[in-house]
């Protein structure tokens, strides 16, 4: 791109201020937007209006659903995933529509065969009610895939990147592993997911959620240790996949609870990880703030206020798309001095 400004990696945020006080702009008159295009020039170490995107989706199965618990039939994974990899979803209608790339990736599917990308680890976690969800080992194995998928994509030229997951039963592992990261009662991280939200319902699944932690409760003390108690393939691959973002400084776009609680595991992990995460919308699961606040993000800094409980990535694909515009316009907008010209 012939008008891209290169700075040192080290951009300091005065040298951005200067950028965009030489455009036609207002300085802070795009709100978040010119917020995170900061965060994308300061985690890339550069000024630059190309945003080369990829959409990521882990699936997989939860005990806690295969046996019963959640009350849904855990087939619904195999065949949504299935229907995401043939693009008739939502979040891979956003992907065709807005031209960004998507790929399913199979870390735990109950299924023979692998769906999407093959990094099945198990076919399902282990039900949370009576044992750890998977051992250390399989923790690695989905928590490495996820790494692993981030690097392919960078290696090929991507420099921002999404995230969305698929599995039923996972908003019960992520409500579990965040009571169990933060300390924070059921009462105020459970959510009705896609349950009725009626108050016997939610009641049962409290009991879900605080029955895995009281069983658990000596074993969670580190992330992976949480993970592999209370947690899913699509959380630990999301986590590695997040944490191997921030060492790269590539930016990554959080989508709904799952994936915010995935972020708020990454940034216990790696601080650096506060660096790159870019929220997109507030979900309606109860707990989805309390996953950004770990990560110091409020709900002023979070742009799309739909309130969606789609998964898929449907909010971060969204967001990306703003992004991309964004991003593009900052750039190359035309400058103060050129406009006084005319």
């Amino acid at each position: 791109m012939s008008n891209t400004v290169l700075v040192p990696r080290e951009v300091l945020e005065e040298d951005i201020t200067k950028f965009i006080q030489s455009k036609c702009l207002i300085p802070g008159g795009l709100g978040l937007w010119e917020l995170y295009f900061r965060k994308i020039c300061h985690a890339w170490g550069r000024i630059d209006g190309i945003i080369k995107p990829q959409h990521i989706i882990f699936a997989a199965d939860n005990g806690c659903n295969m046996e019963g618990y959640v009350g849904y039939n855990y087939e619904v994974t195999q065949k949504q995933s299935r229907n995401m990899v043939l693009g008739h979803t939502a979040a891979t209608h956003f992907c065709e529509f807005n031209g960004i790339p998507y790929e399913v990736v199979d870390v735990g599917i109950a299924s023979h065969d692998g769906i999407g990308v093959d990094r099945k680890t198990a076919k399902g976690t282990r039900n949370i009610m009576n044992q750890a969800a998977m051992t250390i080992d399989e923790f690695d194995k989905a928590f490495t895939a996820g790494k692993e998928r981030v690097q392919y994509y960078v290696n090929k030229g991507v420099n921002l990147i999404s995230f969305g997951e698929m599995g039923l039963g996972n908003t019960t592992t992520s409500a579990a592993v965040l009571s169990a990261l933060t300390g924070r009662s059921v009462e105020e991280t459970v959510g009705p997911g896609s349950w009725p939200d009626k108050e016997d319902l939610m009641t049962r699944k409290r009991g879900v959620v605080q029955q895995a932690l009281d069983l658990h409760k000596e074993s969670l003390q580190t992330v992976p240790s949480i993970i592999a108690h209370v947690g899913g393939f699509d959380i630990a691959a999301m986590t590695g996949a997040m944490v191997r973002c921030a060492e790269l400084r590539i930016p990554f776009v959080i989508d709904g609870f799952i994936s915010a609680v995935a972020a708020a595991c990454a940034f216990h992990l790696d601080k650096r990880v506060e660096q790159v995460a870019i929220p997109s919308h507030v979900s309606r699961e109860k707990g989805m703030l309390i996953a950004l606040q770990e990560i110091d993000i409020e709900r002023v800094d979070v742009p799309i206020q739909a309130n969606m409980a789609m998964g898929e990535g449907t909010g971060a694909i969204l967001m990306v798309q703003m992004l991309k515009t964004t991003q593009y316009m900052f750039v190359n907008v035309g400058t103060f001095a050129d406009m006084m010209k005319l």
